[in-house]
């Protein structure tokens, strides 16, 4: 299955409380199903929109999930930055992907393909500003000059790519009209314009709805671009068609049971997931 290596980040707190519960509950629920200790574990690449703790909290329910239905172990995996995963999906290190919807177009050509998205709200970046701030909207005549601009990573396709590509379709070169900032995941972006550091922030709404409260609210968003294609689960080519059939029940039925409808929530992806396929991705970036 290609070339496999350990990515291990040491939770801690309450968010390492619930990734070792997560994993103790995984490890239980390997030694019900008969057919785990025959087979290799699927590895399922979670592109690093926000810290490894946080992403762990999210996916690890669903990765139990899948594990039971597939009969086999599926292991929540990221990467410490977009180009660390995108080498990683380069090496066919993962079976499963999640990523977004321009890093796919590089997905497909190293043999994935989808057969998933994110269902329900468009696929859109947003602007966000703090809720003191005197910046209604993105207006180049009423922009104050060199104000900060924040964006998680060059690679974050609605937070970075979509946003700039909004701007600059207002006419606003943001080299020139910002001081540009880079924080590394979604995450960090929000919590550098919560504490200050930049003006402006770039991400998506997912990551808005993830945040603590106390900073959710403290944050207001200013714009929002044209929606695109939303985000797709993806598997690698040579992955058994009973495994691909089944990975798409799990994700689609998840908004039928109470517990899917819960490790949707705790995704932050309440109207859950949808079949696709590749050609929804077509054109996607240009």
């Amino acid at each position: 299955m290609g070339k496999r290596s350990r990515l291990l980040f040491p939770p801690s707190g309450l968010a390492g409380t619930i990734v070792r519960l997560a994993l103790s509950l995984l490890a239980a629920s390997a030694g019900t199903l008969p057919a785990m200790a025959d087979q290799g574990a699927y590895r399922f690449g979670v592109l690093p929109l926000q810290s490894p703790n946080k992403l762990a909290v999210m996916f690890l329910p669903l990765t139990q999930a899948l594990s039971e239905r597939l009969g086999r172990p599926v292991q929540f995996v990221t990467a410490p930055s977009f180009s660390t995963f995108m080498a990683r999906v380069a090496d066919r290190n993962f079976d499963i992907v999640y990523l977004n919807p321009l890093l796919f177009s590089r997905a497909k050509a190293d043999g994935y393909h989808v057969v998933a998205k994110v269902a329900g709200e468009p696929f859109t970046g947003i602007l966000v500003v703090r809720r003191d701030s005197r910046l209604k909207d993105m207006d180049p005549a009423q922009l104050p000059p060199r104000l900060r601009i924040g964006f998680p990573d060059p690679g974050a396709y609605a937070a970075t790519v979509m946003t700039r590509r909004y701007l600059t379709r207002l006419g606003i070169d943001v080299d020139r009209a910002f001081q540009v900032k880079y924080f590394g995941s979604q995450d960090s972006v929000l919590m550098a314009l919560y504490s200050g550091l930049v003006d402006v922030a770039g991400t998506w709404k997912p990551s808005l709805r993830s945040m603590p409260g106390e900073v959710r609210d403290d944050l207001r968003v200013i714009a929002e671009t044209p929606p695109e294609p939303q985000m797709p689960i993806a598997v690698r080519n040579d992955m058994p068609p009973a495994d691909t059939k089944a990975i798409v029940e799990v994700l689609t039925e998840l908004g039928t049971t109470p517990r899917g409808r819960a490790i949707l929530k705790g995704m932050a992806l309440p109207q859950g997931f949808v079949a696709a396929n590749d050609r929804q991705y077509d054109g996607v970036g240009e």
